[in-house]
């Protein structure tokens, strides 16, 4: 058999194949290519990350933490062009638990599905809170915990009724956000360029990313490089979110994956000369700079640019972080949506409604605007416990998917691509090889250190969770053929 014989024909529509994959089109598919790209460039969101986390890879290592975003780009983009080459043969809502499940059975696909909800809300839950956090002192001089919570909680219920009235004004909205992010931090990275270079009388200049004495005291070890480099691994996740819109993409095969390139090369070359000026223009040591109440990344705005242009990173910086709930909240209910579509979680008859009007997962929205809400509460508004919970099940998320695809490239269970569509080919196997590592030492890094215990025990307990509810009820249902996707069970 040629290749040309064994290449599928392209779908004369994106419903007609979305009708292949087993269903029909219930959400509105009106997201452009770059809508798409917009989607996943704020749910990376650049500026969430480093205005909420610039000073923590100064405690670890010292300024020579900055060079590991050169590490750290090229192996997620391993974890990219893995989920480039699925997304272009399965464009589907749920993406991860359609492919694992698709790939290798409904029963993996069920833990892998559910530790990307579970990623989706924390997810959801820490950009919300990171809302609070950063813009509770510019409303309070000194804001209370309540008030950074009402803050995170209000944010969380305007995005939850944006997402209600529909994928259009959602969507709309974080292109806003997604455009004011990218142009504002370009023009802030030329001004901090012409500033380090020309025009700043007091910087600590290049030998700041050569600095290795962490603010903790404590010596550079393995552990703490590894502690080290998860700003950039924090920063550069959710980017897949554009794979799990797929359908209300136009043309997703083609669209989802330039969509996830663009963002992850774009956010970690403009984060990492963010990174590179902001440190550089430091104008006193580490030391004495990042030891102060106010956030590091607005004082150092003010204090070598001026009040306009801490402004002006205000208005960056909430445009970015408000993007990125809108599209966090998007992701998590498509995924909730996808789970409970094929009768997968609890209440799924119900999770599963579409408004005739909006044609949005309404009841999917209100129940991850919910739960939300409730990890603000139980988390005190905080920031770090909740992103350090979503990086790590972001990164199971993402191992759980390079084995199913090992799995499935060994049987020959992967779809074929269409024409034009992105594909590894042959070195398929050795990206999914060196993915795989780099997730095993991202979840190392997550787990392993006494002071990320915590997020082993909590992980530990989500999974506890989804294991008792399937080894309950869904395994019978998936047995007798009542759950899963319906290629799967074609007597549904």
């Amino acid at each position: 058999m040629t290749t040309e014989e064994r290449t599928p024909q392209v779908p004369a529509s994106d419903s007609d194949d979305l009708a292949a994959l087993g269903y029909g089109q219930q959400l509105s598919r009106s997201m452009s290519s770059f809508t798409a790209f917009a989607l996943a460039f704020s749910m990376v969101s650049i500026n969430t990350g480093i205005v909420t986390l610039f000073s923590d890879p100064f405690h670890r290592i010292g300024g020579v933490a900055v060079l590991l975003w050169l590490l750290v780009t090229p192996l997620v983009l391993t974890l990219v062009a893995v989920y480039a080459h699925l997304a272009g043969r399965m464009p589907i809502t749920g993406y991860a638990y359609q492919w694992s499940s698709r790939l290798v059975g409904p029963n993996f696909g069920w833990f892998t599905g559910w530790i990307a909800l579970v990623s989706f809300l924390a997810g959801t839950a820490g950009t919300a809170a990171a809302i609070g956090s950063v813009f509770a002192p510019e409303i309070w001089a000194h804001p209370t915990a309540h008030q950074v919570q009402a803050l995170s909680i209000g944010c969380t219920v305007v995005v939850g009724i944006l997402n209600i009235v529909g994928v259009r004004l959602a969507t709309r909205v974080n292109n806003i956000g997604a455009s004011i992010e990218l142009i504002g931090t370009v023009v802030l990275l030329v001004v901090l360029a012409a500033g380090v270079l020309v025009f700043f009388g007091h910087t600590q200049g290049p030998k700041i990313l050569t600095q290795t004495e962490p603010l903790s005291g404590e010596p550079v070890t393995l552990s703490t490089v590894a502690l080290g480099a998860l700003l950039p691994v924090y920063v550069l996740l959710g980017w897949e979110g554009a794979a799990d819109l797929a359908e209300e993409t136009v043309n997703p095969r083609k669209a989802a994956p330039r969509a996830m390139f663009r963002s992850v090369v774009v956010s970690g070359v403009i984060g990492f000369l963010m990174f590179v000026l902001l440190a550089m223009a430091m104008p006193s040591a580490p030391r004495t700079f990042l030891t102060g109440a106010e956030n590091p990344v607005l004082k150092l705005m003010s204090d070598q640019l001026g009040p306009l242009a801490r402004a002006l990173m205000i208005v960056v910086a909430f445009a970015s972080i408000f993007a990125c709930l809108i599209a966090n909240m998007a992701v998590a209910t498509r995924m909730t949506f996808a789970l409970s579509r094929d009768n997968m979680l609890p209440a799924s008859r119900r999770l599963q409604r579409v408004g005739t009007r909006t044609r949005a997962p309404i009841q999917a929205i209100v129940f991850v605007t919910v739960v939300a809400v409730g990890l603000n509460l139980l988390n005190s508004g905080l920031v770090g416990k909740i992103y350090a919970m979503v990086g790590l099940t972001y990164y199971l998320t993402y191992a759980l998917t390079m084995v199913a695809t090992a799995i499935a490239d060994r049987r020959g269970t992967i779809p074929p691509p269409t024409r034009g569509v992105f594909d590894l080919g042959r070195r398929l196997l050795p990206v999914v090889a060196v993915s795989l590592v780099w997730c095993a030492a991202v979840i190392a890094a997550l787990t392993i250190p006494a002071e990320n215990n915590q997020n082993a025990v909590t992980v530990v307990v989500v999974l506890a969770i989804g294991f008792a509810w399937w080894f309950m009820v869904l395994r019978h249902r998936l047995k007798a053929g009542t759950a899963g996707p319906p290629r799967m069970h074609q007597g549904r």
